[in-house]
């Protein structure tokens, strides 16, 4: 996502819904931000009225328009800090794939398209998640496999960094699939591979088979990152 020239005072709104409508504009448009958040079209138009935004919504609107939640719900006089592709003191910039789970990743699937750059707070990553930016990504979920945990246009941030222990949700790529799994020790050095909604049988594999990294084909399972924080879709 590019930045959006802008004059400061084309920033310098007085509230909620005139920075959410400038920020709407800047970040490629109604239907663009529709899909991108998750957020139905009726809800933003009510919210663009002035209906009270929720942290959470706020959140992922932010993210989708490519702004910072500080300035969206508070304002801020640095226009530069707020767009998306740029980041102060207080804002990292973290890799966002616009694919759903089940659609590839990276390079197990051409045509899924590069990362754009999207702005987060650093306090919120570091003292709230305890996660370091530089291996923080984002990317959303499709399907009902991990319901009622994670639902279909929910925004996952995972955690990149290598880790020995195989617990908790991951994102993972097998057999060139983008999933998001619960993974847990098994007996006799495998690995269950759960889905929370119990309509999906639990699955097993060996321990040998999961690597971190890139994905490289044959059997291997190879772990993207662990799920550190979900944003959930409302509407």
């Amino acid at each position: 996502m590019s930045n959006f020239p802008a004059e400061k005072k084309n920033w310098e709104v007085s509230g909620v819904p005139e920075r959410l409508r400038d920020a709407v504009d800047k970040g490629g448009g109604y239907n663009t931000i529709v899909k991108r958040s998750g957020v139905s079209p009726s809800s933003l138009n009510e919210y663009l009225k002035g209906r009270v935004l929720r942290i959470d919504t706020a959140a992922r609107l932010a993210f989708a328009c490519g702004v910072s939640l500080q300035w969206l719900i508070f304002g801020t006089d640095d226009a530069e800090a707020a767009v998306s592709g740029t980041a102060n003191d207080d804002t990292s910039l973290i890799d966002y794939y616009d694919v759903a789970a089940s659609a590839g990743f990276g390079m197990s699937c051409p045509d899924t398209p590069q990362p754009e750059k999207v702005s987060i707070s650093r306090h919120f990553l570091r003292s709230e998640l305890g996660l370091n930016p530089s291996g923080t990504i984002m990317l959303q979920v499709s399907g009902d496999s991990m319901e009622p945990t994670m639902r279909a246009g929910d925004k996952l941030i995972v955690d990149t960094e290598r880790r020995q222990l195989l617990d908790g949700i991951h994102v993972m790529v097998a057999s060139g699939t983008l999933l998001v799994k619960r993974l847990s020790a098994g007996m006799h050095g495998t690995v269950r591979i759960i889905s929370d909604n119990d309509r999906y049988p639990t699955q097993e594999a060996e321990i040998s088979r999961f690597r971190w990294g890139e994905p490289d084909g044959g059997d291997a399972i190879t772990i993207i990152g662990r799920v550190a924080y979900r944003l959930q879709a409302m509407s």
